[in-house]
């Protein structure tokens, strides 16, 4: 389905234009990249979202794509705060002590919902093409960025490099062939549009903004 992966790469985008990526862009120093004590929420429970889809999953044609996904993402939670203690980020706090922001929780909730109760198909749509999707063009943003500020260590950041990319489109073989104009087509579009405003508002108030949601695409 061509159509859906051109249309979650519209909605990317715009996000790679917001102010999460201006900001990263910019940073000087590692102090500069508080953001990622947000980070530390939205791994830990995203990957508890995957482990939940995974073991709900009745549905023989998912459940190995399920499983794979959950089971390359459980150890990226351990590997983040391996790396923010090396790196003095947990010098005066524990991981998870700094809040998350609404729209951190409201992205999160988002996720935990689509695995809970939304068909199969469509938690492809949503925490595969579109969550991984965004994941990709986030670390491909702030790979470069640390390894200038000379903290790019561990497995953490460079796992993600070679996983996102696979990720976002597993699954989507399954989904068969759905027309763009179709009932089904029109929820894919409706659940792209959802998932990308919610990580667009989300890694805005990662840099301290508050952005309207995203205009949908027609």
């Amino acid at each position: 389905m061509n159509w859906l992966l051109d249309i979650s790469e519209q909605y990317r985008s715009q996000l790679r234009e917001g102010p999460f990526f201006r900001q990263v862009a910019g940073a000087t120093l590692p102090n500069d990249l508080q953001w990622v004590h947000q980070l530390v929420h939205q791994s830990r429970e995203f990957t508890q979202a995957l482990c939940l889809r995974s073991a709900l999953c009745q549905d023989r044609r998912y459940q190995p794509v399920f499983a794979e996904h959950a089971m390359e993402e459980a150890d990226h939670p351990d590997q983040l705060v391996a790396w923010m203690t090396e790196h003095g980020f947990l010098r005066d706090t524990e991981p998870g002590d700094v809040p998350p922001t609404i729209e951190t929780m409201s992205a999160i909730s988002y996720c935990w919902r689509s695995a809970m109760r939304d068909p199969h198909d469509v938690q492809v749509v949503a925490l595969n093409l579109l969550s991984e999707g965004v994941a990709l063009d986030f670390y491909s943003a702030v790979i470069p960025v640390l390894d200038r500020l000379r903290i790019l260590s561990g497995r953490y950041w460079r796992t993600h490099t070679d996983v996102d990319a696979h990720h976002l489109s597993m699954g989507l073989d399954i989904c068969g062939d759905v027309a763009r104009d179709s009932d089904k087509g029109r929820l894919y579009q409706r659940v792209l549009w959802q998932s990308a405003t919610l990580y667009h508002q989300m890694l805005s108030s990662w840099a301290g903004e508050r952005v309207q949601p995203l205009p949908q695409l027609a």
